[in-house]
């Protein structure tokens, strides 16, 4: 008999929600080109485009005026990072971006475009403060993620962007794995997020970038060949991503409170199964200060990629899936100050709105018996 698979890669992706599909499909057969706006089939493809810019300004308590629909959020982080980096300006960053932010920041730098400061984060991930204080002084640009990818831990935004406000400093930060499991809030110092859809229960191909209005101007376009969305990011937008995507941001902010208890329900079945099969394990990240959909655990004298090559019908992850194919150990986990042993051995288990109880404890079981089995070789 056929083994189900079970999905708990949530960070890398999400499945695309059924009413998500359904608010895109009147979308796909028809004449949907927002900007021909003479007829009525571009009209209405356009009153689409800007209801959805609403829902996704929404979603962070941003302003639809400072909405950008873009290919994705990496895409979306290029354009923010690239349009700070000019001669002899200055970026901070911290020492666990995932890598649109990280591995932007570092190519301005090696084109002399910008020099870029890394900030430090604890034993958590979570970033020093105090640090990031001095480093932030006289910078053109701060980006510090709202929510990590790897390991799920939650930055104090908020605090972050009064120092940023305090030192006449702009923030942005990649908000990513923040929707739907956190409040986002424009309001809290913020001058950019950037967004993805997918990340959401969304499609995949579009993301965006929210900005303070007032602010905007300071972006520039990386691509050129028309003026759509203000010259920012030319291209004919597909009115049906970006409805999904509005659709997406609307449910996650109805249904955050909702996602949020069953993923700690799931999260804690998981480690209880772990703990009534005697199986050692280490949490990853902040105890406290992290989205109950992640959970990132490393197991002792245990290989996670031999571990997941053990589990065919279990989607786990040993880090972010952008950086899947590199050769090396994950750069959070090092720049978190694990140790070579604990960070070979670490398995990213994501936890998402359709993911059953059952499928859970299954899992878990799973994983527990492999750990065992590998401990006795």
């Amino acid at each position: 008999m056929k083994t189900e698979r079970v999905y708990l890669d949530h960070q890398a992706t999400t499945p695309l929600d059924e009413r998500v599909l359904e608010a895109m499909l009147p979308w796909f057969g028809r004449p949907a080109n927002p900007h021909s706006v003479e007829h009525a089939f571009g009209q209405e493809a356009s009153a689409a485009i800007e209801s959805a810019r609403i829902q996704v300004a929404e979603a962070v308590k941003g302003d639809p005026e400072g909405v950008v629909f873009t290919a994705g959020a990496t895409e979306a982080a290029n354009i923010v990072i690239r349009s700070f980096a000019n001669d002899g300006s200055r970026l901070v960053i911290s020492a666990v971006e995932h890598p649109c932010v990280a591995m932007t920041a570092a190519e301005c730098m090696n084109e002399g475009r910008a020099e870029v400061t890394v900030a430090p984060v604890d034993e958590d991930g979570v970033v020093d403060l105090d640090a990031l204080s001095e480093l932030m002084i006289d910078a053109d640009l701060v980006s510090i993620m709202s929510v990590n990818n790897e390991v799920g831990t939650i930055q104090p935004i908020e605090d972050i962007g009064a120092l940023c406000a305090a030192e006449g400093v702009l923030l942005h930060t990649d908000a990513a794995q923040a929707i739907g499991r956190v409040q986002v809030d424009m309001n809290a110092g913020i001058t950019f997020a950037t967004l993805s859809s997918h990340k959401i229960y969304g499609p995949s191909g579009i993301g965006a970038i929210c900005g303070q209005p007032e602010f905007m101007s300071k972006l520039k376009p990386m691509l050129s060949g028309g003026g759509q969305e203000g010259g920012l990011r030319p291209g004919t937008l597909p009115t049906a991503l970006c409805v999904g995507f509005g659709e997406a941001c609307a449910l996650a902010v109805r249904e955050r409170e909702s996602d949020q208890v069953q993923a700690e329900t799931l999260a804690s079945s998981f480690l209880e199964q772990l703990d009534h099969a005697g199986v050692a394990y280490a949490l990853n990240g902040s105890r406290e200060s992290r989205v109950a959909q992640n959970l990132n655990l490393s197991f002792e004298d245990v290989d996670a990629e031999v571990l997941l090559a053990k589990l065919p019908t279990l989607a786990l992850s040993t880090g972010s899936a952008c950086s899947s194919g590199s050769i090396g150990p994950s750069a959070v986990l090092m720049a978190m100050g694990l140790d070579e042993d604990r960070v070979r051995g670490a398995v990213r288990i994501g936890f998402g709105r359709e993911t059953g109880p059952e499928e859970v404890r299954g899992a878990a079981e799973s994983v527990a018996a492999a750990v065992a089995r590998l401990r006795r070789q």
